[in-house]
């Protein structure tokens, strides 16, 4: 797999930004769920928590937590800056609140023991080395701190790799892997990954989700506008592609669709683990 362009990624999510909220109900979805699912720290009152939101995008998660914690320190960092600028708009990230600050969550500016959670939606699949990056977290993180985070499986978006593979064959081409975007964990090899940054207490969660759309065209056009594609995309010739997709598309629709709809799963991966 090709190391994971991050200039490419922030323009796509902070072009994405202003119809992040409308389209991307499947991340709310998410960070909700996560939200509830977590055993959340409770501060002692001489010391209120220290928070650190990896990917904060336009602000769901940071709603859904401030809704059950009373932190005395709220951070949320993002790559994009287009995604920053709309969680500012986010009452629920207002000043008072949340400090928003521009960063790579692969290269945390903090020195270590800095926070007492650390918390993270749909995000860590966009990082180049996700257990270098978990190390990362392991470091800011003080003893008994918290890591809460939701992350996509590897059988998200089955559908669309099946239809990929299956129009590969039948034109005799051999894609890329950049073709099917960042490697995505097992459940398994997240196990272990935390594990192995000095994580315990692993408690992981797998759950299967649905968006649906009117047709294929409109999936692969709500994932580009909402910034969340392949930042590592390399076409075919000009010809091909078009063939190529135009295939893919034919295909999606005749094999997944259900009441009138195209469907597209997403395997998400919950977790929470201490920093012993």
């Amino acid at each position: 797999m090709d190391k994971i362009n991050k200039k490419i990624v922030a323009l796509h999510f902070s072009a994405g930004a202003k119809n992040y909220q409308a389209l991307g109900g499947i991340q709310r979805e998410i960070a909700f769920q996560l939200a509830e699912w977590a055993d959340l720290p409770q501060p002692a009152s001489e010391a209120p928590l220290s928070v650190l939101e990896i990917g904060c995008g336009t602000g769901n998660l940071t709603g859904f937590l401030l809704d059950k914690i009373r932190p005395g320190f709220y951070l949320g960092l993002d790559l994009a800056r287009g995604m920053l600028e709309t969680a500012a708009g986010n009452p629920d990230s207002r000043e008072d609140r949340v400090r928003l600050i521009q960063a790579d969550g692969e290269k945390l500016p903090f020195r270590a023991e800095s926070f007492d959670l650390v918390a993270s939606s749909t995000t860590f699949q966009w990082f180049g080395s996700l257990e270098d990056s978990l190390a990362g977290i392991n470091r800011v993180l003080r003893p008994g701190g918290s890591l809460l985070a939701a992350t996509l499986g590897g059988e998200t978006f089955r559908e669309l790799r099946e239809a990929y593979r299956t129009i590969a064959g039948r034109m005799g081409i051999t894609l890329t892997t950049s073709r099917y975007g960042p490697p995505l964990p097992e459940a398994q090899e997240l196990k272990d990954s935390l594990n192995r940054a000095g994580f315990r207490r692993i408690s992981l969660q797998r759950s299967t989700k649905y968006e649906y759309f009117p047709g294929a065209a409109q999936f692969m056009r709500s994932i580009k506008k909402r910034g969340a594609n392949n930042p590592n995309y390399r076409p075919m010739s000009l010809a091909v592609e078009r063939r190529f997709m135009k295939e893919v598309l034919e295909l999606y629709e005749q094999r997944f669709r259900s009441d009138g709809q195209v469907y597209a799963g997403y395997e998400v991966l919950f977790l929470q683990c201490r920093k012993e």
